[in-house]
């Protein structure tokens, strides 16, 4: 995993309100709308669609859309790499 991409990512989760909505996503295994993230999270709409295409572009969550709705679903294999380079830094 390249540093920047590391960076991205943490850069990502650094964000209170965006780590809980990447929370939100990771708890739902089939999905979750944009609609039901600014609910769960008590978010307004437009700020939860900032918030999720911040983590989308860091590569943290994936969209699909279908009719007016979008899903998210968590890159859970983006965080387990993250995760191994955290553990491979020198001590």
């Amino acid at each position: 995993m390249e540093k920047m991409d590391v960076v991205a990512k943490l850069s990502a989760l650094a964000q209170p309100t965006r780590l809980e909505i990447f929370l939100a996503i990771a708890s739902a295994p089939n999905g979750i709308t944009s609609t039901d993230v600014a609910e769960q999270t008590d978010t307004m709409p437009n700020n939860a669609s900032v918030h999720l295409s911040i983590l989308r572009n860091a590569g943290l969550v994936r969209s699909s859309k279908s009719g007016r709705s979008v899903t998210y679903r968590a890159e859970l294999d983006a965080l387990r790499s993250l995760s191994d380079f955290l553990r491979s830094a020198p001590d």
